[in-house]
């Protein structure tokens, strides 16, 4: 009645404090907790308040503000204040005094799906405002504005300052009726608070002697009670035994002083006593807690176990195709007065980037992302791949289930390969779609039987910065082109992107391609305005795993997956749920796995070679094998008939040339054909000489046509010729025959198979080494310069030249190559 708004002033000593704690006192015992709340705000460090927060009234107490927590602040307070009118309008109450009578009327009937909540009167108390207005004048004036909208709901607002000057605004003064001045410095500031000096008089002595005026009443001088006083009749103890050590140089100087003021924190106080009792009466009342005005900030720390699951994983041949929402951390939305789980909606949703600086968590939160779908998801539903080009990060995925490959950024033609089949599966996928007008990826899965629905396809890629570093300049940065068209054309197929970066990813192109970002932790605070964020807003301190959305500030944490938030104790929890993955989708078959992108091995043995092979050797005396490649490892070879007659392998010196030579010649021996063999110089396929099959070894440089000839009218059937070091034989007697083969190879099932050192086998302009080049069939190793493309007529991408393992190269057929390792034999 008096207010419903006061304003409290008092300098140093004057006890503002007490007389706080006094009014909060007062009002508890008068009022129950389900009648009168309270929310304490402290700006100097929640001192004042420590009692009074653990009554059964106090709702919320708030400390060490900033700008973030202030946006927060108001938000929850002005969710409070659309309740209350939200419950007013159940019951059509004008005020809270009407609601009060009409829920309390003896005839009254709750409204027919509506509920009836009890409506407490909100004290707001702020004490040291004047710094408040200071340094967070918005949220004063906030609050001021709440006051304003809510005395009708109940609302009220007590503002306590030491410093009155120039902080007690004219808004202020026309909407705390009633205004209380303790002690003050000077004449103006009591003017200020009381409209006259009298307060600026009051003597140092008398703590707690204050004016009160109400609206233009007179003023009324009174003394405040004192509740955080000891308690009368208790005891301290006897007082401590105080020792100073004192040396040579301090033996003239006086004896320190003991403090003065007895520490009495551990002293019972009226004010203890009364919460405590006020605390008893409310539990034997059964009165119970009211919801907080201030909803709690986030927690510091949350699991995946702590997050609700959205739907579960539908049995094989479940009628609904439906994959529900992936959880992978908790957002807070004080408008609300909620805190919800956030996931990744893999129907609905598009991309998403992560940015924030080294060390913000946003390894953390990919790893975080690839938990989830192993335990919310089968792996036919959900495909993952990831590109790690950090520090490795990623590389434990590769035992879910669900993980086709995980790339690091120093496997080059890897990563290149795992493009190649994400942007051939979304061009399949697109053909499938317009194929049976399917509008999206959910709408097909709806529709297809269980055995043809198409998964829902993951793309993990960690430090967009590193992947710039390392493959930006490649081919002129196609990679990073074919990321850009993973993101304009993954959505319409049920491709989802998930980038995290540094600033890099919220600049250019990148910034425009994925609208949903979560801006964690940057280095400079500047940053923040790049993800769309308000600086000002954004707090002082922002913890690992704490992040922001870009389109609404919308404070997000991210999960870990176990409590240990240390690299080792997150690896280990991601183990356990791939192990559980595994066992729980042991039934799924092979056809509706992921497709696999493997490494490439750096040295195999053809027993290793051959172990791989899921289909038994081609039918064909003429098939030779090549060595290891595809992008699930296998046996590779080619049929010299269709892709003959020539064969070319180029390679420098000791680049294992000859023992991919080897390779094919025992292979098509194995296979049935017949073996010439034509080594100029010291070469292991002199070994082959006796061998069953091997009409002949020829060696030396003086090798003559009819030699040849004669060795190839023996054969009684296909025949394969393998020439090593062929370019020292280009103007050889012998060549003619090597034409011969050439010539006549398509039609004789005959082919030749020559390997040389690529840059004299690219430069000649005749010969049987040009003849056998036409072919464009044929396998170069570890090609040093774009140019040596030219052997076989094709341009070796950026990721496939230099240096590598030995027997490493491209298999090239007819303008198409794959990257291939030749088995190597055993080390000696």
């Amino acid at each position: 009645k008096d207010g419903p708004h006061a304003l409290v002033a008092g300098t140093t000593g004057a006890g503002k404090s007490e007389l706080l704690q006094t009014i909060i006192a007062g009002l508890a015992v008068a009022n129950r907790p389900d009648a009168m709340t309270f929310v304490l705000i402290d700006y100097k460090g929640g001192a004042a308040f420590k009692d009074c927060n653990t009554l059964p009234h106090t709702v919320g107490m708030v400390t060490d503000l900033d700008g973030h927590l202030t946006e927060r602040a108001l938000a929850s307070l002005n969710a409070e204040l659309k309740r209350r009118e939200h419950l007013l309008g159940t019951v059509a109450a004008k005020d809270i005094e009407d609601y009060w009578d009409t829920i309390d009327a003896p005839d009254f009937t709750p409204p027919q799906g509506s509920a009836v909540d009890p409506m407490p009167r909100c004290i707001l108390i702020i004490d040291e405002f004047a710094s408040l207005v200071e340094e967070l004048p918005d949220f004063v004036t906030g609050l001021v504005g709440i006051a304003m909208r809510g005395r009708s709901l109940g609302v009220h607002l007590i503002l306590a300052t030491q410093r009155p000057s120039g902080v007690v605004s004219p808004v202020i003064r026309a909407n705390t009726n009633l205004r209380i001045a303790l002690r003050v410095t000077d004449t103006a500031e009591s003017t200020d608070v009381i409209d006259a000096p009298d307060s600026a008089r009051i003597p140092k002595g008398q703590a707690g002697r204050g004016y009160a005026r109400t609206g233009y009443s007179a003023l009324t001088a009174f003394q405040s009670g004192r509740v955080g006083g000891r308690r009368p009749g208790a005891v301290s103890g006897p007082p401590p035994v105080l020792i100073w050590p004192v040396g040579w140089e301090q033996f003239a100087a006086p004896i320190p002083r003991p403090d003065s003021d007895e520490d009495d924190s551990n002293m019972e106080t009226d004010l203890q006593v009364l919460v405590e009792s006020i605390n008893e009466a409310a539990d034997k009342a059964t009165i119970a807690p009211y919801p907080s005005a201030w909803l709690p900030p986030l927690p510091d720390q949350i699991t995946l176990e702590d997050l609700p699951a959205t739907r579960p994983i539908a049995p094989p041949g479940d009628p609904s195709g439906r994959v529900g929402p992936i959880p992978f951390g908790i957002c807070d939305l004080p408008s609300e007065q909620a805190q919800q789980a956030v996931y990744l909606d893999l129907e609905h949703g598009s991309h998403l980037i992560i940015g924030g600086a080294p060390r913000a968590g946003r390894s953390t939160a990919l790893r975080t992302i690839a938990g989830s779908i192993t335990k919310h998801t089968s792996c036919r539903d959900v495909h993952v791949y990831g590109l790690d080009c950090g520090n490795a990060a990623l590389t434990p995925l590769a035992a879910m289930p669900h993980c086709g490959a995980v790339v690091t950024r120093d496997q080059v033609d890897r990563a290149d390969r795992l493009l190649t089949v994400l942007l051939a599966e979304v061009a399949r996928r697109q053909v499938v779609l317009a194929q049976y007008g399917y509008g999206s990826l959910a709408e097909q899965r709806d529709h297809a039987a269980p055995e043809d629905r198409l998964p829902y396809l993951v793309f993990l890629l960690d430090r967009w910065e590193g992947f710039m570093a390392s493959f930006d300049e490649i081919d002129a940065g196609r990679m990073t082109q074919d990321v850009q068209r993973l993101l304009r054309e993954g959505p319409g197929v049920g491709l989802r992107v998930v980038i995290a970066s540094d600033r890099t990813a919220l600049m250019g192109r990148m910034a425009t391609a994925v609208e949903e970002k979560l801006i964690m932790r940057m280095g400079d605070r500047n940053d923040y305005s790049m993800g769309n964020l308000s600086v000002r807003s954004m707090p002082e301190t922002v913890q690992a795993g704490r992040a922001f959305r870009n389109d609404s500030g919308i404070e997000t944490h991210f999960a870990l997956l176990a409590d240990g938030p240390t690299g080792p104790a997150q690896v280990e929890a991601l183990a356990k749920l791939a192990a559980a993955a595994t066992e729980r989708d042991a039934d799924v078959p092979r056809a509706q796995r992921p497709a696999r992108v493997d490494v490439l091995p750096a040295r195999i043995s053809l027993a290793e070679v051959l172990e791989l092979a899921k289909t038994p050797r081609p039918d064909s005396p003429m098939w030779a094998l090549v060595g290891v490649g595809g992008d699930e490892l296998g046996p590779i070879g080619v049929e010299l008939s269709d892709d003959g007659p020539g064969y070319v392998i180029g390679g420098s010196p000791r680049s294992g040339r000859s023992t991919a030579l080897l390779t094919m010649a025992n292979s098509a021996i194995e296979g049935g054909a017949e073996l010439i063999v034509v080594t100029p110089r010291q070469s292991p396929l002199r070994s082959l000489e006796g061998r069953p099959g091997v009409l002949g070894v020829l060696s030396g440089g003086a090798i003559t046509e009819s030699e040849v000839l004669e060795l190839l009218d023996q054969a009684l059937g296909p025949i394969v010729v393998c020439v090593d070091d062929g370019e020292l034989l280009t103007d050889s007697a012998a060549a003619p025959a090597f034409e011969t083969v050439l010539r006549e190879g398509r039609d004789a099932q005959r082919a030749l198979v020559v390997a040389g050192t690529t840059g004299e086998m690219t430069s000649g302009y005749r010969g049987f080494i040009v003849e056998a080049r036409k072919s464009r069939t044929g396998f170069l190793i570890t090609p040093e310069h774009p140019m040596e493309g030219d052997l076989l007529g094709i341009k070796p991408p950026r990721s496939a030249i230099g240096p590598g393992p030995a027997g490493r190269g491209l298999f090239v057929r007819r303008g198409s190559f794959m990257g291939v390792q030749v088995p190597m034999p055993p080390t000696p």
